[in-house]
């Protein structure tokens, strides 16, 4: 019996290197890039798009989706504590992540994450991230270090097209929470009409498979 999970990749360098890991194992791999416009760039989409098809080449059949998040970005920089942005807005991908899976009868998520790299992966963090979803989430880089990751990465070809020019994400706050505390996120995200957002969004093909 096949194994299937849905692995949020952005356009960086470790989810592209993630979900190659995972189809190595034997995974059927569903790929889903949340697009953060207009708060990154129409290049940013560009390199998704290529990451996909460069993906693809080892991975025949790898499927791929995008929805768009820039709203749900939106009512989080609108309405929560900024310190709060990073962690809140992980937990509504998971959340996008997991109503795909479900859509299409996955069996769990997967993140690119690995320990203690950016605010939003520090142990605390991570752990409240997960509480958003009951669903597995699986991080296949979690223990490796960022030399070893470029290194996968340039073997499979997808480092040269993360590091293309593209606007990071514009919301990214000063000072971002670096432990929370599971009611403290709670609290904040009582702020957002977080169901209805997840509701509303539609999940579309990238390309061909």
């Amino acid at each position: 019996m096949r194994y299937s999970l849905v692995v949020l990749m952005s356009a960086g360098i470790d989810s592209p290197v993630a979900a190659h890991m995972l189809a190595e194992s034997g995974a059927d791999v569903i790929l889903l890039h949340m697009d953060t416009r207009p708060f990154t760039d129409d290049r940013t989409m560009e390199n998704v798009r290529s990451l996909v098809d460069r993906l693809r080449a080892h991975h025949p059949g790898i499927a791929a989706y995008t929805a768009e998040f820039g709203e749900v970005e939106k009512e989080i920089a609108g309405k929560a504590n900024p310190r709060y942005q990073c962690i809140l807005c992980k937990r509504m991908m998971y959340r996008a992540a997991a109503k795909l899976a479900r859509d299409i009868e996955a069996d769990a998520v997967a993140t690119g994450e690995s320990l203690g790299q950016v605010a939003s992966q520090t142990l605390s963090n991570l752990v409240g991230e997960d509480d958003a979803v009951h669903m597995t989430v699986h991080r296949p880089l979690i223990g490796l270090d960022k030399n070893e990751v470029v290194e996968i990465g340039r073997e499979i070809g997808t480092y040269e097209i993360s590091i293309q020019p593209a606007v990071c994400c514009m919301l990214t706050p000063d000072g971002p929470k670096l432990s929370c505390k599971k009611d403290d996120v709670l609290s904040e995200e009582e702020k957002l009409d977080w169901e209805k957002l997840i509701d509303a969004l539609v999940f579309k093909t990238i390309g061909e498979v």
